[in-house]
């Protein structure tokens, strides 16, 4: 049996020719590769998490890849992943696709709340759940122009009923913050921030130079494998386009509403300026046809401004 040799960066560079790479930071994208391989998702959540744990003897399980459409609708995002660690660690990993500001934290604070109460639904005591660790980490892809660097950890309790939950935590990572260090700056950066710039990366020949950084060729391999089979997937391809699509429709409408604001600010103000102008000619009794000629104020709106003067 003849074995397939591993992808050479020669690979990928014709490979990008050929082929766009869908940004891991597609939604549906992230969630398929990152689960595909849960012994690498592991990896990476020890990583970004500094959790005290073997790799090697902590087991990973998938809890919930998605919330139903009435709690995405509620909160305007979704539990990209949802995974236990040796059954006492519980970790939220969220993909934030908008500039993270002080009303997402209190939404991610009541976004766990909801998820301690899904937790109780699928049969879990309280009693259970006040041992157990539960972690958000929230993987912001915007806010270029974030200066600083340290990671933004919020640990908090929760009381429900006659129970405080200790041990909760969010967690968040500017990721674009690690690529400009990376790639400006020349810094050495550790595995947990260099996953972060994985998540970035933009062609496929970058995805393989970075991620020879913390895998072995073997899962590398797999890593990489997924995410060529995913850009080439027509219905991620079409969920994807349609997402920039929607994208440039809301920022097309931002701009023209932007710009109607400020047509509607330089008409405000020429229409202010002509009536001061008004105003100063009725002080000398200027006639009211030479004033409606010099400023295009009609008769009526001119006889208004004398109760001004």
């Amino acid at each position: 049996m003849v074995t397939k040799s591993f992808l050479t960066r020669d690979d990928l560079v014709k490979l990008d020719k050929e082929l766009k790479l869908i940004p891991l930071t597609f939604d549906k994208m992230f969630k398929s590769v990152f689960t595909y391989d849960l012994e690498i998702f592991k990896e990476f959540l020890i990583l970004e998490t500094n959790l005290d744990l073997d790799i090697s003897s902590t087991s990973i399980s998938l809890l919930n890849s998605e919330l139903p459409k009435g709690i995405i609708k509620e909160y305007q995002k979704t539990i990209d992943i949802y995974v236990s660690l040796n059954d006492n660690t519980r970790i939220d990993v969220e993909l934030n696709n908008a500039s993270y500001n002080d009303l997402l934290s209190i939404r991610n604070s009541l976004y766990e709340s909801k998820l301690f109460s899904m937790s109780l639904e699928s049969g879990e005591s309280i009693k259970e759940l006040v041992n157990k660790k539960i972690i958000q980490l929230n993987l912001n892809t915007k806010d270029s122009n974030i200066t600083y660097g340290e990671d933004i950890l919020m640990t908090y309790g929760i009381k429900t009923g006659n129970f405080y939950l200790k041990n909760r935590q969010i967690i968040l990572k500017y990721l674009a913050y690690y690529k400009k260090m990376y790639y400006n700056f020349d810094i050495k950066l550790s595995k947990s921030e260099l996953w972060l710039v994985v998540i970035l990366s933009e062609t496929f020949t970058e995805l393989y130079d970075l991620l020879g950084e913390l895998l072995s060729d073997s899962k590398r391999e797999k890593f990489i494998r997924k995410v060529i089979e995913m850009s080439k997937d027509t219905f991620i391809l079409h969920e994807w386009e349609k997402e920039k699509m929607d994208e440039l429709t809301k920022l097309a409408y931002e701009e023209d509403g932007h710009k109607r604001g400020l047509e509607q600010g330089f008409a405000d103000g020429a229409n202010h300026e002509k009536r001061e102008i008004a105003k100063n000619l009725l002080k000398e009794n200027v006639s009211l046809d030479l004033i409606s000629k010099s400023t295009g104020l009609s008769h009526d709106e001119i006889e208004k401004l004398k109760t001004e003067i």
